[in-house]
C-alpha cells in the first residue's frame, strides 16, 4: 500500500496527538482520516463552484438585479 512520510514540528505533532485521542484514534489513523476528509472537501467545493458557475446564468435571468 503507499505511503507517505511527513515531517511536523514537535508542537503540530502535539497537537495532532491531541486531536486523534479526543476522537478516539490512533495517531495514523486520525492523520489518514484528515487528509482524506480534505482531499475530499475540496474535491466537493469545486464541484459546487462548478456547478453554480453552470446555473448562474438561468437564475440571474429568472431573477434580474432590481426586480424585487
Amino acid at each position: 500500500m503507499p505511503a507517505l512520510n511527513v515531517e511536523f514540528t514537535e508542537e503540530e505533532m502535539a497537537r495532532l496527538r491531541e486531536r486523534a485521542a479526543l476522537t478516539g484514534r490512533s495517531l495514523k489513523q486520525h492523520v489518514h482520516d484528515v487528509t482524506v476528509e480534505e482531499a475530499d472537501r475540496i474535491s466537493f467545493v469545486e464541484g459546487a463552484v462548478a456547478e453554480a458557475a453552470r446555473i448562474l446564468p438561468g437564475v440571474t435571468a429568472r431573477f434580474p438585479e432590481g426586480q424585487r
